[in-house]
């Protein structure tokens, strides 16, 4: 069984994150460390605002906030638990609040983004910096403020930056969809699916009052009336973000019934859109994850199943998990069986910045692996739709 890093590290956080000790040279006029301790043991709301508050600290006054931010990921991936899974949405606001209380500018966002493709703190981090600079885009010209985005390293850094916009569009126009979705789709298609899964995002957070977000009017909060109002290219990424951000209580994803449960009686592009968002929030190892998809007994549901596979989970690791990670397309037969390799490929040449799709999909034995496999790496530059 594959194994995510999160579950695996057992070393705790110690009381004050560790920044280096160049830091320690700058004086008493050095930026000081937050310390996270102080979170344990909150409900989530509470603890997402505390470690806000905390990682705030470590970042606050610092004219590159990137090694602040590197340290704050690093000792949540040691951690794990809540505190990993805290993160990102606390991130949005230190990112956000830094962006205002530094004077980042479109001009210059791209000197203060991570240089990381973890999709944890550091992109949370990166969407509030997108976020903060929300006031300076022009509405008439979204696209010529999107292309900053193309300056980012990686494949993935550049779909995070994107993603970004999206948060920051529903900004501009008070947390209102149709206006913000309106602004992804003059990014083009390679990127409006993507730009707006995080104007979805945003949506969600206005709904729980996260990131100091407010909706305008008044919230629809069942994602079938929301999601079953919204554009075709757009269902997939409205889904997406339902149960990420607004879980049923208690709820626990782990047999193909459950999956049937949250998704019971929709049809066509909703129910494959449904079935992909509660996948996402199924078992966190995602060879657990393809293991509960091949399981469905619809090829349609076991395909959508796939979309949700959190690859993200294993990043940072050797190429021959990734590698054991795609061999398990062979649990699924038939065109499923397809789907998978190219979906698999395709989202670990993302996560590598297309160095999978160069040396992993070659090591697969079956000819038809290889193709599906390459196939899906050459399409990683596509609009992703269903990723985080």
């Amino acid at each position: 069984m594959l194994v995510v890093a999160a579950a695996v590290a057992a070393s705790a956080v110690g009381a004050v994150l560790a920044l280096g000790p160049e830091d320690d040279e700058r004086g008493p006029a050095a930026p000081q460390a937050g310390n996270p301790e102080l979170c344990r043991g909150l409900a989530d709301e509470d603890a997402r605002a505390c470690y806000a508050r905390e990682y705030l600290v470590s970042v606050a006054g610092r004219d590159d906030p990137r090694p602040a931010v590197e340290a704050i990921a690093d000792a949540a991936w040691q951690e794990g638990g809540s505190v990993l899974t805290n993160c990102h949405g606390a991130m949005h606001t230190v990112g956000r609040t830094y962006a205002r209380e530094a004077g980042v500018t479109l001009a210059n966002l791209m000197d203060h983004l991570p240089r990381s493709n973890d999709p944890g703190c550091p992109a949370g981090f990166a969407h509030g910096l997108v976020t903060g600079v929300a006031p300076q885009i022009d509405p008439s010209k979204p696209a010529e403020a999107a292309t900053v985005c193309g300056e980012a390293e990686t494949r993935y850094r550049r779909y995070s930056c994107v993603h970004g916009f999206g948060h920051a569009f529903m900004r501009i126009y008070d947390d209102t969809l149709d206006p913000a979705l309106g602004l992804c789709r003059a990014l083009g298609p390679k990127a409006a699916p993507d730009c707006a899964q995080g104007a979805y995002h945003d949506y969600w957070f206005a709904v729980v009052g996260a990131d100091d977000a407010r909706l305008s009017q008044e919230a629809v909060t069942d994602p079938r009336a929301l999601c079953g109002a919204q554009p075709a290219a757009f269902v997939r990424p409205c889904w997406y973000r339902a149960f990420v951000d607004n879980r049923p209580d208690g709820f626990q994803v782990g047999a193909p019934e459950d999956l049937d449960v949250l998704c019971e009686d929709l049809r066509g592009l909703q129910r494959e859109a449904c079935i992909t968002a509660a996948s996402v929030i199924g078992p966190p190892d995602p060879a657990e994850q393809l293991e509960l998809c091949a399981r469905l007994e619809a090829p349609s549901d076991a395909a959508s199943c796939i979309r949700g596979t959190k690859v993200q989970n294993l990043l940072g690791s050797r190429m021959t998990v990734y590698v054991e990670l795609i061999g398990r397309c062979d649990l699924f037969d038939g065109p499923t069986r397809a789907a998978c390799y190219r979906w698999l490929g395709k989202t670990l040449a993302v996560l590598t910045d297309g160095e999978f799709a160069r040396a992993g999909c070659p090591e697969l034995g079956a000819a038809d692996a290889r193709r599906h496999c390459r196939a899906g790496g050459r399409r990683m530059d596509d609009a992703l739709v269903t990723f985080s």
